[in-house]
């Protein structure tokens, strides 16, 4: 015969206790009435709103009171892709291309693309400098360290690399450079044009998956480790669906 006053009701529902039973209904009754996620938006956002407003203050001379980290980031997607295409030009292997053959070779048409190419570069940067979000800084950060590594080699057909990271270039070193120079440098598979349109797309990606958690942050929840709780359910599934 079960003795009622000293029934473990909480091991009933698997919680360990009676009272602890209460004290978790009474936890996701206020998960449910949304106190408990203003109040982790509440914290963690002045928190990360301190760390990021300390960081960049000192590093970043745009003004952020006219653009915003979401349009920032879809511009640094779209000047990215634009760069990922110019590289493309230059490194297009087929019968067409730019390199398809010395005795075809167009040094005006080469300029050209290289030149298209040199801008989307800069604007690329632009747009990443506008911007402070991590993954994008980091994804850019692999682009414009190859840069630094292939200043010298660069220079050999005509464009330089300046302090501030972005790139010129001189039309006549850049035509007198000659056909296999400027191949070796801008047209094929392995070549600095390759390279650099692979983190141009790398970049795009970074920007775009930001983004899109951005958005997604509007109806969810992401947690201090970067978990996300869509519709503050754990996991993405809801805590209606438990209680």
């Amino acid at each position: 015969m079960i003795r009622f006053n000293s029934f473990n009701y909480g091991s009933l529902f698997g919680y360990g206790s009676g009272s602890s039973l209460y004290s978790n209904l009474s936890q996701l009754s206020s998960v449910r009435s949304g106190s408990y996620a203003k109040a982790l938006k509440s914290y963690y956002g002045r928190n990360n709103q301190t760390a990021s407003t300390q960081k960049n203050s000192a590093v970043n001379k745009y003004n952020y009171s006219t653009y915003t980290q979401q349009s920032g980031l879809s511009n640094v997607s779209k000047e990215s892709t634009d760069l990922s295409a110019a590289a493309k030009k230059l490194t297009d292997t087929g019968k067409e291309g730019l390199f398809a053959s010395e005795e075809k070779y167009d040094a005006d048409a080469a300029y050209k693309v290289a030149s298209d190419f040199v801008t989307n570069y800069n604007e690329t940067l632009d747009a990443v400098n506008k911007t402070t979000n991590a993954a994008v800084s980091s994804a850019a950060g692999s682009m414009t360290r190859m840069t630094g590594v292939m200043t010298k080699s660069l220079s050999g057909i005509g464009i330089s690399v300046g302090k501030d990271g972005r790139m010129s270039i001189n039309e006549e070193e850049f035509k007198n450079a000659g056909f296999d120079k400027v191949k070796s440098m801008l047209g094929t598979n392995g070549s600095f044009a390759r390279i650099i349109g692979s983190s141009a797309q790398r970049l795009s990606s970074a920007a775009e998956q930001q983004s899109r958690q951005m958005s997604l942050g509007s109806t969810g929840l992401y947690g201090r480790y970067g978990s996300y709780f869509g519709n503050y359910g754990f996991g993405g599934s809801r805590f209606d669906g438990w209680i």
